[in-house]
């Protein structure tokens, strides 16, 4: 089996053998591709071959592998590249003349004592996104865990007073919020930071912060964007249908409200071009009061929610009830991810895949446990007057409309599954919330399967 040590050593020996002449090839030859580089310090540098490359790279996913919480803190693209970039001055510790299992372990060392100390030095970071919300842009301020969401003016207006915008940034963005032009600005940190808000909060009246600590660069900002949706989520689960509110809760860095357009042409009939809509300008219209009253009356759920996205966002996992959590964040993306997708059978997909991770993977026997569980519904129970049973209803969205569109099997995969989803989503919904509630009964539970009990 292949070890760090062996990658690293093969590396040494390919080394060696570049350095040979006519060790490259020539540029007729086939596969021949321009030489890498990496830097040694000193604004000296390494060539590389592509086999040097691959060994460097296989290398890299060695060193994520034997630490689980790199794997959580560094996207693969990151860490490789930090890895890359320890090689260098790591191969110019060595001597190519001596015992070459010896210097794989000083590069080895090297490298460690290279990556490790940044990957231990990531501090708190706050990332901010530009975002829809609801209808209205009075609500005060408030918190879902680890997410923040705040009227642009009252966003800028703590930026303000924690020193991160200067009086003349806040008022020139004040402006342009307010339709007016700018005058342009000589160019400096605060000019490009001016130009940093407007862009990444643009016109959306609602501003999402996200806070983590311990994440790399990348990382954060991917997972902070994940943890945006995630509380999204939890708000949307306030409406019947909260599809439909998700369609208004979007962030500036998401796909936005767009028409659909189409041509149709039939033989001997002359048709115009249709079209639809997709996504929402804002979500739903709440007032400040009403919402308020909907924040206190289940803030212990919100409060769970901002749990289980905490463990999401956490650099090592270990929270007060990381199972729970665990299961909960990814019934949450699996729930955001069904209102999302534009195509029924996927959402059916998606919202199965919501329920079966509440079942903790019982598929659909762990799925009617966890509906008799959490809703109280028997098997025979007709979900509604001269509907099918409970029953008969999981088998088409798990059985039917998930396990076989995934296995390749569906053969009604062309049949109108809006109906479905629609009945899915619900279920999904219903479970999510009821899960959600005893979680919060149950504080001392980490135990997943007792969702379905």
């Amino acid at each position: 089996m292949a070890t760090l040590e062996s990658y690293v050593d093969a590396l040494i020996a390919e080394l060696i053998r570049v350095q040979a002449p006519g060790s490259i090839p020539d540029p007729d030859e086939e596969g021949f591709s321009l030489p890498g580089q990496i830097a040694v310090g000193n604004d000296r540098f390494i060539m590389t071959t592509q086999e040097m490359e691959r060994l460097i790279e296989l290398s890299s996913r060695e060193l994520k592998r034997s630490d689980p919480v790199l794997s959580r803190t560094h996207t693969d693209k990151e860490w490789n590249w930090m890895v890359r970039g320890a090689f260098g001055p790591a191969l110019m510790l060595i001597d190519l003349d001596d015992d070459r299992q010896e210097n794989a372990r000083i590069v080895i060392a090297a490298i460690r004592a290279a990556v490790g100390e940044p990957a231990k030095t990531y501090g708190p970071a706050e990332h901010v996104f530009g975002c829809t919300l609801f209808g209205n842009f009075q609500v005060a301020p408030f918190w879902i865990g680890p997410v923040q969401f705040e009227p642009r003016s009252a966003w800028l207006s703590r930026k303000l007073s924690e020193c991160d915008v200067t009086k003349i940034t806040a008022r020139r963005v004040t402006h342009v919020w307010s339709g007016n032009k700018l005058r342009k600005r000589k160019t400096s940190v605060d000019s490009i930071r001016e130009r940093d808000i407007l862009d990444a909060v643009g016109r959306c009246p609602y501003v999402c912060s996200v806070r983590t600590d311990g994440l790399a660069s990348e990382s954060g900002r991917l997972k902070a964007q994940t943890a945006a949706r995630l509380a999204m989520t939890g708000i949307a689960l306030r409406w019947a249908v909260s599809s439909k509110a998700l369609d208004g809760f979007r962030l500036l860095v998401d796909p936005s409200v767009r028409r659909q357009r189409s041509l149709v042409f039939k033989p001997n009939v002359k048709t115009l071009s249709g079209g639809n809509l997709r996504g929402l300008p804002h979500g739903p219209t709440v007032s400040p009061a009403n919402w308020a009253n909907e924040l206190t009356e289940h803030r212990n759920v919100f409060d769970v929610v901002g749990e289980a996205i905490a463990y999401y966002l956490s650099p090592d996992g270990k929270v007060v009830r990381p199972k729970l959590m665990n299961t909960l964040a990814q019934a949450l993306l699996w729930f955001h991810e069904g209102c999302r997708d534009e195509v029924d059978l996927m959402a059916v997909v998606k919202f199965s895949a919501c329920l079966d991770a509440l079942a903790s993977g019982g598929k659909s026997t762990g799925i009617r446990s966890l509906i008799r569980a959490r809703l109280g519904m028997q098997d025979d129970k007709l979900i509604r007057k001269d509907g099918p049973t409970m029953h008969s209803a999981v088998q088409e969205i798990y059985g039917l409309g998930r396990s076989r569109t995934i296995h390749g099997t569906n053969d009604k995969i062309g049949d109108d599954w809006s109906s479905t989803r629609a009945v899915a989503e619900q279920f999904a919904r219903l479970c999510l919330i009821k899960c959600l509630d005893w979680v919060v009964s149950n504080p001392t539970s980490d135990d997943p399967l007792a969702l379905t009990r």
